[in-house]
């Protein structure tokens, strides 16, 4: 037994150590019970969020919800949320925020009607006085929830005017930055710039992907947060994570054909004059917001290949005959830097994959001051590579999305084998090209009545340009398992919990709909039916071994292999061990005992305990 160890045994036998309420905890979950359809399902999402063990839900408790005509503030509804909650001893955290649609024909934030957000906020403060104790200040300010684009100064203007009204009523209630995406510090950078220092207690993320545990750009983005915190003299604020995890949607793709982008990169080459190399190499870009980040050196969809990073400045020297892919585009976003050197890189005779659900539709941009914003900037940067997409929001009578997916004669013709069932949601066009280019569709989606709509993967070659593009829009390999997605729950609430995070909340409760391959219709701990997942189970499991407010005390373990989480229990004061390996392949042992794996196993430890890996 440490000397801490000794002290903390000393204070709880002499009754010094504080009982910590249930408001102290750190278990919540993000609902949207608002939603439910029947009061049977209103009921389900508060009985499962109870026998889950949580503590705290969070929800949107939006403008348009409470204030329906002007001047005019309804809380029927939530007032039955807040009272039944409480009756399970569960807290509300609400989000707060509203937009211009909901009092005008316009969709921004309310930073032009501030007398509206105002008065919306005080009400909300003096009808829960005492029952609700936290507010969060809107939802992902600094990406897709704010219109026409980021921008802290607007954002703080909100935020100031929430924090005055809400101590105004109660001074003791937590006002927290609404959650931002991932650790963005450089929007937080911008919320000081904006004056936003000394109108918050807490400030919120949404860090999705693993925790600081197995990610080496999430411990990153946690120990920059809370720097840049101390350097403003913020080293006491909170730090809350609002939402986190990760969906269990998957893809038939990889079953049926995982190399069908090596095909569809055999075929580029030949088209362009180029022979496919013995060995495959293929570039990717570095992250420049996250420098020191972990680089990816594999992809599945991409079998048997090197992947070799790439700064702005290799690749604006890039032989495309030493390497001759480039990844340009994972998802929706492409770093500012790199835009002109993929250009360049393609004209040369590179082959540059664009893939993701609308490949090139933001762009991260640098400001003057060294933070980063994103933009929603399609309409130039598809120009840009002469590509082109549609949707069912700009072409009507498409589906909004589909599983109905057919080879072409050219994709079969380039050993694309036949497909069946792949998921897409938008499709590519020749809307950019210039004269004298190609466009070549290598799968079609087709209606039911097996008429061509739209072009999921596609290769586009060029009359001035020597190289080629690939884009995709199918979805290539999915998110979790429902195994995965448990595993990384109990990992990530409790790295973080072990990094000084106050309160975490996965998202989300129940599953949004009951498409297999949609990443939104998958994020829940519980199916559409309520039935739980394995998720929900880690959750309670993981909730019933720690207690409803557990205290950290220290990591057992020296090797960073394997993380082993001393915990108190505030109920009884009994320690648990919480213990598991980054890796699967990693054999550690506890006080001699051998265990292997990423499963986190809850253990009674001895006073000595010592832990092992090999």
């Amino acid at each position: 037994m440490n000397f801490f160890q000794y002290l903390v045994g000393v204070w709880a036998a002499v009754g010094m150590i504080p009982v910590l309420a249930a408001s102290d905890s750190p278990w919540g979950i993000m609902s949207h019970p608002f939603w439910s359809r029947t009061p049977e399902e209103f009921k389900n999402e508060i009985k499962m969020t109870s026998e889950a063990g949580a503590k705290w839900m969070r929800t949107d408790f939006g403008f348009g919800m409470i204030c329906k005509e002007p001047g005019k503030f309804d809380f029927s509804r939530s007032d039955k949320l807040v009272e039944e909650l409480a009756a399970k001893g569960i807290q509300v955290l609400p989000v707060l925020e509203g937009y211009d649609w909901e009092i005008r024909p316009e969709c921004r934030p309310l930073y032009k009607h501030l007398d509206e957000w105002r008065n919306y906020v005080r009400a909300v403060a003096e009808h829960y006085k005492g029952r609700i104790h936290a507010y969060e200040i809107w939802n992902e300010q600094d990406g897709g929830f704010w219109r026409p684009a980021p921008n802290a100064a607007q954002y703080v203007k909100l935020l100031k005017i929430a924090y005055r009204e809400i101590k105004a009523v109660d001074s003791g209630a937590t006002v927290i930055v609404g959650g931002m995406c991932y650790w963005n510090d450089s929007y937080m950078k911008d919320i000081y710039l904006a004056g936003g220092k000394g109108h918050f207690d807490a400030v919120a993320v949404h860090p999705y992907g693993d925790g600081p545990d197995a990610s080496a750009k999430m411990a990153l983005g946690v120990e920059r947060f809370k720097a840049l915190l101390a350097a403003n003299g913020d080293a006491d604020k909170e730090l809350w994570i609002t939402e986190c995890g990760g969906s269990s949607n998957r893809s038939s793709l990889m079953d049926q054909q995982p190399d069908m982008m090596v095909q569809a990169i055999r075929l580029a080459l030949e088209k362009i004059g180029r022979s496919f190399p013995e060995k495959l190499k293929v570039g990717a870009l570095k992250d420049l917001v996250n420098p020191g980040a972990e680089f990816l050196t594999a992809r599945e969809w991409l079998p048997g290949a090197e992947i070799v990073p790439l700064d702005p400045r290799q690749l604006d020297k890039l032989d495309p005959a030493r390497i001759p892919v480039v990844i340009g585009c994972e998802r929706l976003t492409v770093q500012d830097p790199y835009v002109k050197p993929l250009r360049r890189y393609v004209e040369r005779g590179g082959v540059m994959i664009a893939s993701g659900q609308v490949p090139f539709y933001v762009r991260k941009i640098r400001q003057p001051n060294g933070n980063w914003i994103d933009k929603d900037d399609c309409g130039t940067l598809h120009p840009e590579f002469r590509i082109g997409f549609q949707a069912w929001w700009t072409k009507k009578g498409l589906p909004r999305s589909t599983f109905n997916v057919k080879t072409t004669e050219a994709g079969l013709a380039g050993g694309i084998k036949p497909l069946r069932s792949v998921y897409s949601t938008r499709w590519m066009t020749d809307a950019n090209l210039k004269p004298g280019d190609a466009f070549t569709p290598l799968v079609d989606i087709v209606d039911n009545n097996g008429r061509v709509i739209g072009h999921p993967l596609a290769l586009y070659t060029f009359k001035d340009w020597k190289g080629a593009v690939i884009a995709n829009t199918l979805l290539l390999t999915g998110g979790l398992s429902e195994a995965q997605q448990a595993n990384r729950l109990q990992r990530v609430y409790l790295s973080y919990i072990a990094n000084g995070v106050k309160r975490i909340f996965i998202y989300n409760l129940r599953n949004k709909g009951t498409n297999p391959a949609e990443g939104e219709d998958n994020f829940g701990i519980v199916r559409r039916d309520f039935t739980p997942k394995p998720a929900w189970h880690a959750f309670r499991e993981m909730t019933a071994a720690l207690g409803s407010t557990p205290q950290f005390i220290r990591n057992l373990s020296d090797d960073p292999a394997v993380w082993a989480l001393l915990f108190k229990r505030a109920e009884d004061g009994k320690q648990v061990l919480a213990v598991w390996s980054v890796k699967p392949e990693t054999v550690y042992s506890v006080d001699g005992k051998e265990y292997r794996g990423t499963q986190v196993r809850f253990l009674t430890p001895a006073e000595d305990t010592k832990i092992t890996v090999r």
